[in-house]
């Protein structure tokens, strides 16, 4: 288990960690089911119209993993 807590959070560099990423996607699907992208997506556009870049950089890892997983997934365990 100690192993599973040091991998949590950040990686030291300002950036989100895979775990991070991983939780953030699988949480949007439960909640948006295959509407995750787009609700991602326009949380990436909202910090992008704020100029926030590492924002959209994590929003867009973000989208990657849900792409991922949504590609992984059965389609009738999804909303």
């Amino acid at each position: 288990m100690a192993e599973r807590k040091r991998n949590i959070g950040h990686t030291g560099c300002g950036r989100p960690s895979h775990d991070d990423i991983w939780q953030a996607a699988t949480l949007l699907i439960g909640v948006y089911g295959r509407d995750a992208v787009e609700y991602a997506g326009d949380r990436r556009s909202e910090r992008q119209e704020h100029g926030d870049n590492a924002a959209v950089q994590t929003w867009h890892l973000i989208i990657s993993q849900i792409d991922h997983l949504l590609r992984a997934a059965p389609t009738s365990h999804l909303h």
